[in-house]
């Protein structure tokens, strides 16, 4: 249950906040000064502070100071009620959340303390390899599997984490970017100053620009204040960008300039910003498809990918099903109350048999309505939703026919699997595609010319470093038995 911290001289305040989140969704505990609240959030691991700024005593920017001190990862939201917010801005630059001018509106301020709770939920929750034992913690955010493709990356993990340089992590939709991101914080030397996420293709790209680098009072149409962006709230910490392809070539610039530099110009200011951030970047693009279209700057690929980690689809690893399975069996079962033990032979095999394009997230939210649906201790198919049913089904039939028919059922599967993405309300088709026909294409050719670069590129048409390019970027996999030479 999040736990809430309110501090406010004004009693009238504090009785808003009790009865706005009066629920037993959250855990709110109310003080009137700097030193209570610093002597309850000693106490009490709390998810997020809501200070005042004008306090009796110590002010809310001394009591700010306080508790980053006791732990830079809680955000802490500043409100203050006079006309200017020059003190507030002082207060970003210092770490602070976010801020709120008063009165209150109280639908701005829901947002705003869900923003910091998931902050709050991402820096301080685990994200840990799993060990595979039973009793596991469901505290933890576990990165699970022991296929040879996860074992690689825990093992890129592992040697990146200390490591104060970018990391590029690069995967399909739904096969666990931003936990493993977490990992990497988590594990560094960065890990108790704060953690910042961004997903790049969330924000409209008139206002990623201002998240990102903040922006000067009437820099644009809206901006009645001036705003702290990201780079600067983060400093000191860690920054994630995800869907870092979606970027305008604008951004990208910036994005680059920071990398190089670690300063930034505000939008509509010219007052260089020194920052100290480390940044991890995810895509579930082909950034160097992209590059070679124009669409991505290669200066920024190059300066992100320091160092890259390929995360495989969950297709490509159907081995580790029964871990992820029974892990997430676990975790749904204790969530709704349902005492929903294991999955029965039957069940797993439509599991198996389907594609999973929507890979680790779509896992979930099947096993999720399975658990909903069961109506003992066991998963049987009638509990799995219709599209696993019917496709798991028509996958496992039809076995034969593919080992007969490959050419056709390539096609087929092609056919199906721009029906699956588009039915999972993907909004990037034309790039899945591509890549799905891609990392076919370059597996077989490079099996066929048993790993010869050369031969390689010159039935593709390309050169050898694109190509290298192209099988890095993709993440393709190769049976170790074949040896790449040039």
């Amino acid at each position: 249950m999040p736990k809430l911290l309110i501090v406010d001289d004004d009693i009238l305040i504090l009785e808003c906040f009790r009865h706005a989140f009066a629920s037993d969704d959250f855990l709110v505990r109310t003080t009137t000064n700097a030193a209570e609240a610093i002597s309850l959030f000693r106490e009490t691991p709390f998810d997020a502070v809501v200070t005042d700024i004008r306090l009796p005593g110590s002010s809310g920017l001394d009591l700010l100071r306080g508790l980053k001190e006791n732990d830079a990862r809680v955000p802490v939201i500043l409100m203050t009620g006079h006309g200017t917010a020059s003190s507030a801005i002082d207060a970003m630059r210092w770490g602070a959340f976010e801020y709120l001018l008063k009165p209150l509106d109280l639908d701005i301020l829901q947002t705003v303390i869900d923003r910091a709770l998931e902050v709050s939920r991402m820096s301080r929750t685990p994200a840990k390899i799993s060990t595979g034992e039973p009793n596991e913690s469901h505290d933890d955010d576990l990165i699970i599997g022991q296929c040879p493709g996860m074992q690689e990356v825990y093992r890129q993990i592992g040697r990146v984490a200390g490591q104060d340089v970018t990391v590029l992590i690069l995967g399909e939709s739904g096969t666990g970017k931003e936990v493993v991101a977490r990992a990497i914080y988590q594990y560094s030397k960065r890990a108790e100053q704060a953690f910042l996420a961004i997903n790049s293709a969330a924000i409209p790209e008139t206002l990623l620009e201002s998240e990102l680098f903040g922006h000067e009072k009437g820099s644009f149409t809206g901006a009645e204040r001036k705003r702290i962006g990201k780079f600067e709230q983060c400093d000191g910490g860690t920054l994630f960008l995800d869907e870092i392809g979606d970027m305008t070539p604008l951004t990208q610039t910036k994005v680059l300039r920071v990398l190089q530099d670690q300063q930034f110009e505000r939008v509509g200011g010219n007052e260089l910003v020194r920052t100290n951030v480390r940044l991890i970047a995810a895509t579930s693009r082909n950034l160097a498809a992209m590059m070679e279209q124009g669409s991505f700057r290669s200066d920024l690929y190059y300066r992100l990918g320091v160092y890259t980690i390929h995360l495989p689809a969950l297709r490509d690893r159907t081995g580790d099903l029964p871990l992820l399975a029974d892990y997430f069996l676990r975790r749904f079962s204790r969530e709704l109350d349902k005492p929903v033990h294991s999955i029965s032979p039957a069940a797993m095999d439509l599991l198996r048999a389907y594609q999973w394009p929507g890979n680790l997230r779509e896992l979930q939210s099947v096993l999720k309505h399975a658990v909903v649906e069961a109506t003992g201790p066991l998963i049987l198919p009638e509990f799995l939703p219709e599209t696993v049913r019917g496709k798991g089904l028509t996958a496992a039939r039809s076995m034969p026919a593919q080992q007969a028919h490959a050419t056709s059922d390539s096609q087929g599967q092609l056919v199906q699997f721009i029906q699956e993405r588009i039915q999972a309300g993907t909004e990037n088709l034309y790039d899945e595609v591509i890549q799905n026909v891609e990392r076919t294409m370059l597996t077989e050719l490079i099996r066929s010319v048993e790993g010869n670069i050369s031969r390689a590129s010159t039935i593709l048409g390309i050169s050898r470093s694109t190509l290298r390019t192209k099988l890095s970027a993709l993440g393709i996999n190769l049976d170790r038995s074949i040896k790449i030479t040039d």
